[in-house]
C-alpha cells in the first residue's frame, strides 16, 4: 500500500514575501496559492482577481494579505466554526464526488495537499465566509424602491449586466494547455536526518476468519487519524504494543537506522502525515510522523502503477465535476434564466408597502416589464452593493494595519 499523502509535495523558497500585523506570508504561500486547485479552494468573493483571469504573483500576494487581515478580524470578533460543521462540509464534498476516503486522499495528494492541510483550508473558508456575511452581506440594505430606480436608469443594460454577472460567478475554464490531466512523473521524498514516529499496532489473530475484523478496525482508526483525531490518544486507546501508554511515541530515530521497508514509508511523509495501514507478518501498523530534523529533500520517479491510478482517478474526478456542474446548472436554471439568491430575502421588510421615492414611480408598461426582470435587477443591485461595501471594508482594515511588502 502506498502513501496517499505528500506524494506530490513541492519544496518552495521560504523567503518572507510580506508581513501583515506581524503575521508572515512566505514566497511558498504565494506559489501554492497560485496553483489551479488552490484557486478553486480560495473561492472567497474578495474582488481582487477578475473572474477567469490567470492571477499574477502580485495579485496572489494582495489576496493573501487580505485573507490574513480577514483572519485577524475573525479572531478579534471571536468567530468560530464547529469542527462537526467542517467535517460535514468535507463529507458533502466526498459524497458529491462519490470518492471513498482513500480515493479522496489520493486525489488531494495529486494536488500536493494532505488531509490536514485541506481541512484547515475548509475551516478557514467557512470562518471567513461567516465573517463576510456578518460584516458585509447582512449590512446591505436593499429596498423595492432601490430596485425600481435602478431598473428605470439601466433598463436597456439589465440583460447584458446579468449575463456578465452569471459568467463571473461560473467556474473559469482551464487554459487550453491545462485541459488534459497533468500527471506528475516525480515525487519529492525526504531522506536522512532523524524522525520522531508514533505508531499504532494491531495484533493479527490466529484465526484467519477474524482478520477482516482487524483490517476494518485499522481502517477505522486510520480514518479517525487523518480526519483530525489526536494520534497519541488513538494509540493509547487502540494500540496493542508497549508504546501505547506513551501515545505510540517511538522517540527520535536515525533514518539510516530504520529497516528498509520503514524507510520507504517514512521518506514519503511530511510532519503531520499519517501512513495507511501496513500489514506485517503478525500485525497491522499505522504510522504518524510527529517531527523530523535535518532531512534532505530529493526527487524520485513515481512508479508507473501509481501514475496510472493517478490518471484514472483524475479523469474520473474531472468527469464527475463536469457532470455535477451540468446538473447544478440544470436545476438552478431550468428555463435558461440563471439567478442568484432569493430576492425576497434581500429586500427590506417594509419596502413593498412603503411609498415609492420621487422619480421611481413606474408607468404601467414599465411596471409590467420590471416584474419580468425584477429578480435579475435584484441580483445585480445586491451584488454591486456587496462588492462596494466589501471594498470599503477591506480598505478600512488596511488603513488600520501595518503591512510590509518584502518582494
Amino acid at each position: 500500500m502506498w502513501a496517499t499523502e505528500g506524494l506530490c509535495t513541492v519544496i518552495y523558497s521560504d523567503r518572507v514575501a510580506a508581513v501583515v500585523n506581524g503575521d508572515v506570508i512566505r514566497e511558498s504561500d504565494v506559489t501554492k496559492h497560485k496553483l489551479p486547485y488552490m484557486r478553486n479552494l480560495a473561492g472567497l468573493p474578495l474582488g481582487i482577481i477578475p473572474p477567469g483571469k490567470v492571477p499574477t504573483e502580485k495579485e496572489i500576494l494582495d489576496e493573501l494579505i487580505v485573507i490574513h487581515l480577514l483572519e485577524q478580524e475573525a479572531n478579534k470578533l471571536g468567530i468560530k466554526v464547529d469542527d462537526k460543521g467542517v467535517q460535514a462540509t468535507i463529507d458533502s464534498v466526498k459524497q458529491r464526488t462519490k470518492f471513498t476516503q482513500d480515493q479522496f486522499l489520493l486525489y488531494l495528494a495529486l494536488q500536493g495537499l494532505n488531509y490536514s492541510e485541506y481541512r484547515d483550508i475548509m475551516k478557514r473558508q467557512l470562518r471567513l465566509t461567516k465573517l463576510i456575511a456578518m460584516e458585509v452581506q447582512q449590512k446591505i440594505a436593499l429596498s423595492e424602491e432601490d430596485a425600481q430606480l435602478y431598473f428605470k436608469e439601466n433598463r436597456e443594460k439589465i440583460e447584458e449586466q446579468h449575463q456578465k454577472l452569471v459568467q463571473s460567478l461560473s467556474p473559469a475554464p482551464a487554459p487550453k494547455e491545462q485541459t488534459g490531466p497533468e500527471i506528475p512523473t516525480h515525487m519529492d521524498v525526504y531522506v536522512g536526518g532523524k524522525v520522531r514516529l508514533r505508531q499504532i499496532i494491531l495484533k493479527m489473530p490466529s484465526d484467519k476468519k477474524e482478520i477482516p475484523k482487524v483490517m476494518a478496525k485499522a481502517k477505522k482508526i486510520y480514518h479517525e487519524a487523518v480526519t483530525g483525531a489526536d494520534f497519541a490518544q488513538l494509540a493509547k486507546k487502540y494500540s496493542d504494543d508497549s508504546s501505547a501508554s506513551k501515545g505510540g511515541d517511538l522517540g527520535f530515530i536515525d533514518y539510516k537506522g530504520l529497516i528498509p521497508d520503514l524507510q520507504q514509508v517514512v521518506k514519503r511523509m511530511k510532519e503531520g502525515d499519517v501512513f495507511q495501514p501496513v500489514v506485517g507478518r503478525n500485525s497491522v501498523m499505522i504510522f504518524y510522523l510527529a517531527e523530523a530534523k535535518n532531512r534532505q529533500a530529493k526527487r524520485e520517479p513515481i512508479p508507473e502503477k501509481e501514475r496510472k491510478q493517478f490518471e484514472e482517478l483524475l479523469k474520473k474526478s474531472q468527469a464527475k465535476r463536469e457532470d455535477e456542474q451540468r446538473q447544478a446548472q440544470s436545476k438552478e436554471n431550468p428555463g435558461g434564466d440563471a439567478t442568484l439568491d432569493n430576492p425576497e430575502d434581500v429586500v427590506t421588510k417594509d419596502s413593498k408597502s412603503s411609498p415609492a421615492k420621487k422619480g421611481t414611480m413606474l408607468t404601467p408598461a414599465e411596471e409590467k416589464e420590471y416584474r419580468k426582470m425584477r429578480r435579475k435587477v435584484l441580483d445585480i443591485l445586491r451584488t454591486e452593493k456587496i462588492q462596494a461595501r466589501l471594498k470599503d471594508w477591506i480598505e478600512e482594515l488596511k488603513k488600520s494595519s501595518i503591512i510590509e511588502i518584502k518582494i
